[in-house]
């Protein structure tokens, strides 16, 4: 984990400094946004959506291109209903009452590649680093309304992981935009509560999430 997060940091620094001329003659700006996270795969059938908010702040090349750093944090509410379903299927005995959260909080640094100016700006976007996840899940099994297990699972760890998206910029004023994208982010976590037969959680290799974001970009030109 330590190698990959290193591997990652070390590119993007050598991007960052490769181009760091260039941008320092044109535009740098900040984007504030909100976030809905829809999770997918494995990760969907034990969480529902989660919400949350990035911001990031942006350097940009003449060529169109603008290399950033994002910080943000999303939050997902343990799904009973679909814990329970699977924990049936599954051959399980009795229900599973559960409360609990995972949360998210990216570090990521990033490339984005924008049309030329107009009206409206097309952009797709790579980012990539780190994913720091706290949470916990708690509750207990009952069979015939008596309890036979007390579950209790936290979590606290640092992830590499990265994401794919697509996005445009429509001005809604003097260097101020409107900003709609979506993203779907892969996270190498190897753990979320889903729970087997015998009440123990179980794990998966990779979070699969997608996100819709709307919030706003201003941005300046250097001086």
């Amino acid at each position: 984990m330590r190698s990959a997060s290193k591997q990652i940091v070390l590119l993007l620094g050598l991007a960052l400094s490769g181009t760091g001329f260039s941008f320092a003659q044109n535009g740098y700006g900040t984007t504030f946004a909100a976030d809905v996270a829809f999770p997918t795969a494995s990760f969907g059938e034990s969480f529902k959506t989660g919400f949350g908010g990035h911001v990031d702040f942006y350097m940009e090349s003449s060529s169109n291109l603008r290399l950033s750093i994002l910080g943000g944090y999303t939050t997902w509410g343990v799904d009973e209903e679909q814990v329970n379903q699977q924990y049936t299927a599954n051959g399980g005995k009795g229900t599973l009452q559960l409360t609990g959260r995972t949360n998210a909080f990216p570090i990521l640094l990033g490339a984005k590649l924008l049309s030329p100016p107009g009206n409206m700006r097309f952009y797709g976007l790579l980012e990539v680093g780190v994913y720091f996840y706290s949470g916990k899940v708690e509750g207990q099994k009952l069979e015939n309304g008596v309890v036979t297990q007390n579950i209790y699972e936290s979590l606290s760890k640092t992830v590499a992981g990265g994401n794919l998206g697509v996005g445009f910029l429509m001005p809604i004023g003097k260097d101020v935009c409107l900003d709609l994208a979506a993203r779907y982010h892969l996270v190498k976590r190897d753990t979320y509560y889903n729970y087997d037969v015998y009440g123990n959680p179980s794990a998966v290799s990779t979070d699969k999430y997608f996100t819709i974001a709307i919030g706003v970009t201003y941005s300046f030109l250097a001086q």
